[in-house]
Formats: C-alpha cells, structure tokens, sequence
C-alpha cells in the first residue's frame, strides 16, 4: 500500500518536510540532526501501520513541525549557484564539505535537492560519504531513505541541507584505514560473524558518540587486521557479508544487556544497513562493505560484555501474553514472546511494531523497527531474529520513559 498517493497523507508529510528542510543556525542536537531521517522512516513506517492508528502516526510528523521551528534561527536562504550539471554540483558540495565552507555546502545540497531525481542521488554522493562520521555517520541513511520514500520529489530534497552542513563541521571525522590498505586474503561470511561476535574488547569510553567510538578501532591493530580481507569482496559476496553483519547486529540488541539497547545497539543496525544499501550504487561496494563491518565492529568493541553467545535464546522461556501486551511490560518480557510467536503471526507482529514505533515520540526508535522490518524482509530465514529484536527495543522504551 503506497500511502503517498493519498493527497491528506502527502500534503501533511510534505509540509513537515519543508520545515524541516531549512537548517538551523546553530549546530545542531540530536532531534535537529535526526529529523530528516526520522520523517523519512515514519512515511516509511507509515504503510504497515495499524489502519485505526495512522492518524496518530501521521500527528506525530506533524508535531515535528513546532519542535524543530523551536530548535533556534534558521540560516539565511542559500545563494543561487548554477554548477551546469549534478556531476560538477556533487563535486562542489563535496570540495564545500571538506573546507568547512557552511554557506557553499547549502548553496549546493539546495541545487541537488531542486534539480537531481531522488534516485540519483546514491550514485552521486554515496562514495565521499560512507566513510565519513561527521553528522553522527548518518548521511547514508538518508541516500537509502530517500529514493524509497519520495521517489518522485515527493517530499523536498532540500531534506539534504541539514545533514551536509554537519558533514562540514567536521569534514576530517572519515575512517580512514579503508583507503590505505591492500589484502589480498579472504574473509567467509561466518568467520566475519565470529571474528566481531567476539571482537577486542576495548573497555566503555568516556563518550559513546559515533565519532570516538568508530575512531578507536580505525588503528592498525583492530579494523584493517581483522577487516581487510572485505576490501577485496565481489559484489555478491558484499550481499552474504552483508547478511552477516545485519543478523549479528540484531544478535546485539537481543543477546547484549539493555543499557546500550536504544542508542548504541539501535545504530549497530542502522548505519551498517544503510550503507550496505547504497553500496551498489558506490565505485567499490566492498568499501562500503568494509565500512558496514567497521560500524559493527565499533560498537562491539567499545559496547559488547563479552563474546556474542547465541544459545542464551534457550534461555528465553515462552510468555503468555499477546505481543502489545509483553512490550508494555518491558524488553525481556518482549523479546521473549516475539522469539516464541509462530511463524503465523509474523505478519501481525509486524503491523503491532510499526504501529508501536510510528506513535511513539524517538526517532531511533522509528528508525530501528524500520531497519529490522526490512532485514527481516531481506533475509526471510532469520526474520524471526529481525522482529524479536524490534521487539526489545519497543520494549526497552515502553519501560525506560513515557513520550
């Protein structure tokens, strides 16, 4: 069901799209960086919503409105520039980003967003953007986003601004061990999954931003070492590799204790899945698989108790409650009831997710169920896998704080 096609759904989507649209002066927080992919998941979301409950979904895009215009100024509307085709306007945001030049960087995300088909866009930025970790690395997430959601323009593409903008505050925040390295070796999907299930563990940070933490295994000793093998992967084995690093990563949020559950365990998904999904339209989809794996690698180092032991599912008792019921009563009590629910109600389950997180008020919480429904849609073996952990995070959040 394509819910765009209703003129009510599109025109209220649209009009928050074009708030959000317009930078703010100031850099930005986490709702301001977050809000063009939140409103992008939430009209993603939107289709497998309850049919009772899609109003309030759609309230909730609404509400958006009123929290971003109360973020702080907006910039000055961007200068006109006139680059003479997407090429040679990709390449003059890019030279934008890495000088830090903010009004340049708007002046030509404004020309992309006008003038380049939703499609397009992939090809055109993802292989300068992937590796890098400014704007919390989230940039590939909207290039596999956004062609989804609006296709046709649907919404702004000025949706771009934001999140280039914070790319340019910090244009040096790359990984960089990816353009540095030759190996000649391989690397089997399963010894993947092993080698980060029990990844070096590093110890917590003093800060679990992306930047730091990706940083920290960006040195010879830990990403090249056990990653470079990637780097030499076919565009089919980018695709296995890539089942491996989404499983293990839904593995995290189930196996791993809930504390890291809605940021760091959200992200271990997020930002891996995003860019295996733009890989195909990047020079070299094992770079970009090779910085899937570093995501993963990042957040297990520095986040992970231990070795990833799949066999505590034996662990997960089956609960007698329905599954709106079991998430109301927390993560382990959801986890538990999803990882026993017969096949036959997958379907079901999933409506209950998506309705769970389009009214609900986190963004990485919208953003997760999202990123599990389409790996459980991707990877139907271990969709039971995908969904148990949109489960625990649903569950985490209906217990840790009310909207």
């Amino acid at each position: 069901m394509d819910l765009m096609t209703d003129v009510n759904v599109t025109s209220a989507v649209a009009d928050a799209a074009d708030v959000i649209a317009v930078p703010r002066q100031e850099p930005a927080d986490s709702f301001v960086l977050h809000a063009p992919l939140e409103l992008l998941a939430r009209t993603a979301l939107l289709a497998s919503v309850r049919a009772d409950r899609r109003q309030a979904a759609i309230r909730r895009m609404t509400d958006m409105i009123d929290e971003f215009e109360g973020f702080g100024e907006p910039v000055a509307p961007p200068v006109s520039v006139s680059p003479g085709s997407a090429v040679a306007a990709a390449s003059a945001l890019v030279a934008a980003i890495d000088e830090g030049d903010l009004d340049a960087v708007d002046a030509y995300a404004t020309w992309i967003g006008d003038h380049v088909a939703a499609a397009e866009l992939p090809a055109l930025l993802a292989d300068d953007v992937v590796a890098r970790l400014s704007a919390a690395g989230h940039a590939p997430i909207f290039l596999w986003l956004y062609p989804r959601v609006a296709p046709n323009r649907e919404l702004t593409g000025r949706l771009l601004r934001q999140l280039c903008r914070e790319l340019a505050r910090r244009p040096d925040w790359r990984l960089g061990w990816i353009d540095t390295v030759v190996d000649e070796s391989t690397l089997t999907p399963d010894d993947l999954f092993a080698s980060l299930a029990d990844a070096p563990r590093l110890g917590r940070p003093a800060s679990t931003f992306i930047h730091p933490l990706m940083a920290r295994v960006d040195v010879p000793d830990l990403a090249p070492r056990l990653l470079a093998p990637l780097l030499q992967a076919t565009p089919d084995e980018v695709a296995v590799h890539g089942v491996a690093l989404t499983r293990l990563a839904a593995w995290s949020m189930l196996a791993e204790p809930t504390d890291d559950a809605p940021y760091g365990w959200s992200h271990c998904l997020t930002m891996p899945q995003a860019v295996l999904g733009v890989a195909g339209a990047c020079t070299s989809p094992a770079r970009a698989l090779a910085v899937a794996a570093t995501h993963v690698l990042g957040f297990r180092a520095s986040l992970a108790h231990g070795a990833l032991d799949r066999s505590i599912a034996e662990s997960w008792a089956p609960v007698d409650l329905p599954l709106e019921e079991a998430i109301v009563a927390g993560p382990e009590t959801a986890r538990a009831a999803m990882w026993h629910l017969p096949e036959s109600g997958f379907g079901d389950a999933a409506t209950i997710l998506a309705t769970v997180a389009a009214t609900h008020h986190d963004a990485h919480l919208v953003k997760y169920t999202l990123a599990c429904l389409d790996a459980a849609e991707a990877d139907p073996s271990a969709r039971r896998l995908h969904l148990a952990a949109a489960a625990t995070l649903a569950g985490w959040w209906a217990v840790a704080q009310s909207p």
